[in-house]
């Protein structure tokens, strides 16, 4: 389970630089939580299309190899990711 996590974090560190634009223009935009982290949501499930299609999921097989449900790598990737941009929009309202 440990290395299963640790799989999917080593994934999310080529998303994280976009994950984190994404939250800079929500932040400026309108720096609501639960907007982020419905857009964030949205994201994912953008992301989960985009895996059935063939080429792409070729592209992310090494998480299949580890052997990892798409149903664990989705939800920990978006709960990771949410819980950094809560962090981020709590840090900037305390300075706001």
């Amino acid at each position: 389970m440990q290395k299963q996590v640790l799989f999917i974090f080593n994934y999310y560190k080529s998303m994280a630089f976009w994950s984190f634009i994404v939250t800079l223009a929500v932040t400026i935009i309108n720096p609501e939580l639960i907007l982020a982290l419905s857009i964030k949501l949205f994201l994912i499930f953008m992301l989960w299309f985009m895996i059935s299609d063939r080429k792409v999921r070729q592209r992310l097989r090494f998480y299949r190899i580890s052997g990892v449900s798409n149903i664990k790598f989705f939800t920990v990737i978006y709960l990771f990711d949410g819980l950094l941009t809560t962090v981020f929009l709590i840090l900037i309202k305390g300075f706001t």
